[in-house]
Order: C-alpha cells, then structure tokens, then sequence
C-alpha cells in the first residue's frame, strides 16, 4: 500500500487533517489507520464545542454538513470557581452565537463519513509497529488481524491521541505538566421524572480539585471529578460509594444529578497537561492531543485540533513540496499556542484562593 500521507489515529484530529489536506490538494493519496476495531466508545470523553467552532468547520468545507447533525445546543458555563457565588458565562456574548453539546460517537463518526467522502482510506485494527525512513519515503511495518501489513508514505502524521504512538516510536519525549485525571460516571434520567436539569455546563471546585458536569442529547448527563493520580488514590474516589460520599458535599453539583439515575460506574481518564518535546521531524509531525493536551477546564480538546489540522496540513504541502521551513514553522506555532494556554491555565487556576493550602491547588498556583 502507497501513499503520499498516512495519519495514525482516525479521531477528530487525524479525521480533520485528512480533510484540510484534502482541501489544499485533493489529488493527493490519504490513508487513516486506527489501531482499534472502531471509533465507537459508549464512554468516550470530550461532550462540548465552544460557539468559535463553527469557524474551524466553515474553513474545513463542513459547516453545513455539521449542522445538519442537528447536535443540541449549549448557551454557556456555570460556575463556582474563585467564590460562593455561582457565576454563568453566557455564550449570547460571543460574536459566534451558541456552543453545541455532542453525541461523541456520532459527532466522530460523522467526521469519519466527511473525510470518506474526500476518498481518505480506511484501515481499522492496524497498529504500526516499526518504522523507517528510506530515501524520503516512510516503511511502515504494520499489524492488522496477526498479519503484517507493510505501508509506504511520503509522510506520516501523528494523530493517535496522549499515546503519541508514532513520535514516541522516533524516540521524541512527553514532558507531562502534571498528573490530572478525571473520575466519570454517567447518568441517564429517570424514566418516571418529569424534573428539567437546566442544560449546559456546571463547574464546581471543592480542595481536591474540581467537578465535572454536562446535559447530553438523549438525556444524559455526564460528571467528572478532576483530580491528581496520587489524591485519587487516596480519596478512593473509583469507588462508587466513595464517588458519591465525595459529590454529596457539593453545593450545586449534586442537585443535577437528582432526576437522574447512575448508569456507569465510576472508570478514570488521564487528563494531565503534556506536550512533546518536538512536534515535528523528517517526513512527520504530531497533530491534536498528540503534538500538546490541555486541562479539561478550558474546553478547547476538539477546537484545538480542528485548528492544528490545518496549520498541519499547510506544513505537509510544503514538506512533500520539498519546502525546508513548513515544519519549522509549524513546530513554532505549536509551541507559541502551547505557551499562551500555559499563562491562561496558570491565572485561571490563581482566581480559586479559597484552597490556596491544599496540595492540588498549590500545585497550580505555582507553576
């Protein structure tokens, strides 16, 4: 198998990036392999879009396409951070209108069926296990089904998630910020309620760190607590009867979950800041949560990748036209955007002086 571009990773950003390439030049060979069976995950993380999405899709050529999903809207944020007052950050103040609240599933299936419709390949449960480069041309040894598939590619991209698979694969470090994750559950409402949760996003912290909570189409609502791997440990906090002692001492949080009944139980996803020390190198880079991962609080995971993907696709252009600086620039423009979100982390976790003694928030105040 032969060609120009092949992206490890078939989520939002490795989906995004076939289709930016694919805008800039549609004659070119694009394959997608995902080490997975599918991309369907009943528990998949990452329910939200900010209004400023719609840009990212209208410079993708998707716009209309996504909404014709018909994904529920989402008017603004809530909040119980830095005060005992609840503060609502109301999207009817944006210049971009309404944010959207997602079927994860469907949303990432919905941008598989774009990028196939630009003629991107797709090869699911393949993993590339080796890689070398020859004469300007990638030699991917891969696994699919036990057997060895080999692929050839002008260059690889790097979309496979916090794993970094490919750049860890050419030696490149993860240097980790911190070591966050996030305690989920999720609810479906009860059938015999006629309670309306107000929709939207609910963030609350407490001195271990901070909760979690969206409206869901289909009426579910997903909670998560966001804390360090260590004060997890501590707190317990997998346990479903711990999870709950621990959401009963909230203020607001615990009110939303009245008409609901539990339908998970409580499972962790890493969630801690990180970047690679270089996104970039011959013939490859990293895109999305591969290339740098942000803190939950700030709500950007999709946006950022569906930003990087055409910053990416713009470098592979010049890559694969011989032109030296594309990857340079690009790998400039990864570092720059992570840095302005490291100053914006760092003072909006310095507006929550109430816990300024406990650990997870000095931590943060101190970085």
């Amino acid at each position: 198998m032969r060609y120009d571009v092949v992206i490890v990773g078939a989520g939002v950003a490795g989906c995004a990036t076939a289709l930016a390439i694919k805008k800039v030049n549609k004659s070119l060979r694009v394959a997608i392999i995902e080490r997975n069976k599918s991309i369907e995950n009943p528990f998949k993380i990452g329910e939200t879009l900010p209004p400023q999405t719609s840009k990212q899709f209208q410079n993708l050529n998707i716009w209309e396409a996504f909404l014709s999903c018909n994904f529920s809207s989402s008017y603004g944020t809530s909040s119980l951070w830095g005060s005992n007052e609840l503060y609502t950050n109301e999207y009817i103040f944006s210049p971009y209108g309404y944010g959207w609240n997602l079927d994860r599933n469907r949303f990432d299936q919905f941008m598989m069926e774009q990028a196939k419709l630009k003629a991107v390949d797709f090869y699911f449960n393949t993993s590339c296990v080796s890689s070398e480069l020859e004469n300007s041309q990638w030699q991917l040894e891969c696994e699919s089904d036990f057997k060895k598939v080999f692929v050839t590619a002008s260059f690889v991209v790097d979309a496979s998630g916090k794993k970094a698979a490919f750049s860890t694969l050419q030696g490149i470090k993860k240097v980790k910020s911190d070591k966050q994750v996030g305690i989920y559950r999720f609810y479906d409402v009860k059938q015999d309620n006629e309670v309306k949760v107000k929709e939207g996003i609910v963030v609350e912290t407490n001195e271990n760190g901070w909760w979690y909570s969206a409206t869901l189409p289909n009426h579910k609502l997903v909670l998560g607590y966001m804390t360090d791997s260590d004060l997890a440990n501590d707190l317990k906090i997998k346990s479903a009867a711990n999870f709950d002692t621990l959401l009963q001492e909230t203020k607001i949080t615990r009110e939303r979950t009245i008409s609901f009944k539990t339908k998970t139980t409580p499972f962790l996803v890493a969630a801690q800041t990180q970047y690679l020390s270089t996104s970039v190198g011959e013939g490859w880079l990293a895109v999305g949560d591969a290339a740098s991962s942000y803190d939950p609080i700030s709500s950007l995971g999709i946006y950022k990748s569906l930003v990087m993907s055409q910053w990416a696709s713009f470098a592979i252009i010049d890559s694969l036209k011989k032109v030296e600086n594309g990857l340079k620039k690009y790998n400039h423009l990864i570092k720059q955007d992570f840095q302005l979100y490291e100053e914006k982390r760092l003072g909006y976790y310095q507006q929550e002086k109430r816990f300024s003694e406990a650990i997870f928030w000095k931590r943060r105040h101190y970085n």
